[in-house]
């Protein structure tokens, strides 16, 4: 959400959540994010108390992608025609992760999922999640999608969301 935030304020373009990790714009991803928790990878401390690394990419000055790309992926160039101060983007960016993580520990889980219920792309579309297909409806208290398929619903807590067709993942 903090990536979405900063690039409609710095670069003025309309940026969606794709579950689990991405930001698109004009169905486009511009942004990953990759998480990592180095206890889970060993196991030696309590979860509360794991370092989470936290990698974020956002393309912003790219004014052309290889063919295989180019329909799947945008930048801040492409989009709005104009650059933007890396600099400014990233101080941006992290004024608005400081002040969600800050809300996460204070108010819980509740406003991070409706704020992102709010940005989402993903929401509404039928999607596949490693074997799982359906629509995507929603996201748990814990931030699982939710998929419905003939009637049910499932959790997914993990996994790679691409829509039907396969046309981006």
């Amino acid at each position: 959400m903090a990536v979405a935030e900063a690039l409609a304020e710095v670069a003025r373009v309309d940026a969606r959540l794709k579950w689990p990790n991405d930001v698109l714009v004009a169905d486009r991803k511009v942004a990953g994010i990759l998480l990592e928790s180095r206890s889970a990878a060993t196991g030696s401390e309590p979860a509360e108390l794991a370092p989470t690394i936290i990698g974020i990419g956002v393309n912003v000055t790219q004014s052309r992608f290889d063919p295989e790309l180019a329909g799947l992926a945008t930048s801040v160039v492409l989009e709005n025609g104009r650059s933007v101060p890396r600099d400014e983007l990233l101080d941006v960016l992290l004024d608005h992760f400081d002040r969600w993580r800050a809300r996460l520990e204070k108010e819980g889980f509740a406003p991070v999922r409706e704020r992102w219920l709010v940005l989402a792309d993903t929401i509404g579309r039928e999607v596949r999640v490693d074997g799982q297909m359906g629509l995507a409806v929603g996201l748990d208290e814990d931030g699982a999608l939710l998929l419905r398929d003939a009637g049910r619903t499932h959790r997914v807590v993990a996994g790679t969301a691409t829509s039907r067709g396969g046309d981006r993942d």
